[in-house]
C-alpha cells in the first residue's frame, strides 16, 4: 500500500544504501512510517497525545509526519483539510466530553490503517 513511485529511466537511484533500477516501482505506506520505533520511540503503537507537543518533536519527527503525503502528488487540499481540522476539533472538544465504551479498537490495513467501529458516548457539557 501507499502511493507508489517509479523510479525514473537512466542508473536508477539509490536510497539509504541500496539501488534500485529505473523502472522499479517504490512505496512506503505512511503507516509505517507513522509506527516506526526508530524514529517515534519505544511507545510508537501507543497512543501519546503529548507525542505531538510541537516544542518536543525532533526535526526528524517533524520530517516523518506526513499524513498528506509530499512531494508533488501530495494532497492538494491539505490547506483546508488542516483549517477544518482544527476548527471542528476545537469546537467539538469545547462542547462536548467523551466516554469510550470499549477496551479495544479493531482495525483494517488499507492505504491506511483503519478502525473496523468504535464505540463512544458524547454528552454536551454544560455551560458556565
Amino acid at each position: 500500500m501507499g502511493l507508489p513511485r517509479q523510479v525514473p529511466e537512466g542508473a536508477g537511484v539509490e536510497i539509504l544504501g541500496r539501488h534500485f533500477p529505473a523502472g522499479t516501482v517504490l512505496s512506503v505506506p505512511a503507516y509505517s512510517i507513522h509506527h516506526s520505533k526508530e524514529i517515534w520511540g519505544a511507545d510508537a503503537d501507543s497512543f501519546v497525545p503529548e507525542r505531538w507537543d510541537t516544542e518536543r518533536l525532533t526535526d526528524r519527527q517533524k520530517a516523518a509526519f506526513i499524513p498528506f503525503s509530499y512531494g508533488p502528488r501530495a494532497c492538494v487540499g491539505r490547506n483546508v483539510a488542516e483549517m477544518e481540522l482544527a476548527l471542528i476539533v476545537s469546537t467539538v472538544f469545547r462542547r462536548y466530553d467523551f466516554v469510550l465504551h470499549q477496551d479495544i479498537m479493531t482495525c483494517r490495513e488499507g492505504f491506511l490503517r483503519k478502525p473496523d467501529g468504535l464505540d463512544v458516548g458524547m454528552k454536551m457539557r454544560v455551560q458556565a
